[in-house]
């Protein structure tokens, strides 16, 4: 079972804990999951290539410490580092047990007891307002293992299906066959990975940083799979991603058509450096019809703002709010 005692372990270990040595000290955060502690480095590494030798040693005295500190909250509780709980959703999957609430005020889920969720107004709030902004709960549909073709849905379809279920008051644990249905942020959420936040001298190498990453990330995605197993049944997926897109997918069902992308899904367009010729050689990289909020653009055009970076910006903004 996922041990709901994030909020207790936080208490007990405070905001920081260790020195001054990242390698020996940590912060402390509250994550959207209750069975969650988010471990930041404090103070954060420095720009030397030797520093990259401390993230192990790091990583490996914040194990300690959580363990030292679960074990003085509860001596039944155990630290597992997971990509996804596999059995979050199957009845009674937590400890202390709860029930999921779907005419509740949170998720209003099914299958997920909105205490997995923090109890932090923060992630209760938002995860309200994501399904209030929406005009319904959220749906995730992920194809299990031996789904047919003829059952597979496309992309278009999966997004439409939440709004037909909920005109039809459906409250089934599995409305779709062949797949693993999942109706609350929290399967997407209390998933687990390693953050990396990068500060960069200026925004020239910021905009090089994020266009590599366009490249990199698919790929250190498809290379750090570690999540076959959602709602205690063998998905046809490995990786965590189309959980956490489709269950942050906020667009109302007027947005499908007009804004085409989960909140959580890739970026659509490369930065480039702003330069007239990278400017020039961006027009066919960037090839993906992008929809815009228009007067932010002009309004960054008009400022002196690079194309490039002023049609990332309103895409960016195309939601309202």
């Amino acid at each position: 079972r996922a041990a709901l005692c994030a909020d207790k372990l936080l208490r007990q270990l405070g905001s920081e804990t260790g020195g001054e040595d990242p390698c020996c000290g940590a912060g402390w955060r509250t994550e959207y999951g209750n069975m969650m502690v988010e471990g930041v480095t404090h103070p954060p590494f420095g720009w030397s290539l030797d520093e990259v030798l401390k993230i192990e040693p790091a990583l490996t005295w914040r194990r300690r410490e959580i363990e030292r500190v679960a074990a003085e909250v509860d001596a039944n509780v155990r630290v597992v580092t997971l990509s996804a709980f596999p059995l979050l959703g199957v009845p009674d999957c937590t400890a202390p047990p709860a029930a999921p609430s779907p005419h509740g005020h949170v998720s209003q889920s099914v299958l997920c007891p909105d205490e997995a969720t923090s109890p932090h107004p923060r992630y209760q709030t938002f995860t309200a307002n994501y399904r209030k902004r929406k005009g319904c709960k959220v749906g995730a549909f992920i194809p299990r293992d031996g789904v047919t073709p003829d059952e597979r849905l496309s992309a278009d379809r999966a997004a439409r299906l939440p709004f037909e279920l909920a005109a039809a008051g459906s409250l089934a644990r599995d409305p779709v066959p062949g797949h693993i249905y999942m109706d609350s942020q929290a399967f997407g959420a209390c998933q687990c990975c390693t953050q990396v936040t990068l500060l960069t001298h200026d925004i020239k190498d910021a905009r090089y940083l994020t266009d590599q990453f366009l490249v990199l990330a698919p790929l250190l995605l498809a290379l750090t799979a570690a999540t076959p197993f959602l709602r205690g049944l063998v998905a046809d997926t490995e990786t965590r991603w189309p959980a956490f897109k489709q269950t942050w997918d906020d667009r109302s069902e007027e947005e499908l058509g007009p804004i085409r992308n989960s909140r959580t899904s890739a970026n659509d367009m490369f930065l480039g450096s702003g330069s007239p010729a990278d400017n020039a050689a961006l027009g066919a990289a960037n090839d993906v019809d992008a929809p815009l909020h228009q007067p932010t653009l002009e309004r960054l055009l008009a400022a002196g703002v690079d194309a490039p970076l002023s049609r990332h910006v309103a895409h960016l903004l195309v939601r309202d709010p």
